[in-house]
């Protein structure tokens, strides 16, 4: 996959991105009030909000490592 695809994914706030990393199940969920998407991540017990996608995608928030970062080495799945 992609960043353009995984990013297109994301973008259309419809499925949930699951993954495991570092041997933690992670992923990202979308909300979306008013139009306003935010973006919800998670690994492990850890959570943390986005208001912009690129911010999500560029974040080590994932073991020090960030969205663009796992692209190729971490499996994505969709829910």
């Amino acid at each position: 996959m992609t960043k353009a695809e995984l990013k297109q994914v994301i973008r259309e706030c419809c499925n949930d991105v699951l993954f495991t990393y570092n041997r933690k199940e992670s992923g990202i969920t979308s909300e979306v009030k008013d139009y306003v998407p935010t973006f919800h991540a998670w690994h492990g017990s850890e959570t943390k909000d986005y208001t912009s996608l690129d911010d999500l995608m560029s974040d080590k928030f994932f073991s020090n490592k960030s969205i663009d970062d796992l692209i190729g080495d971490v499996e994505f799945t969709f829910a």
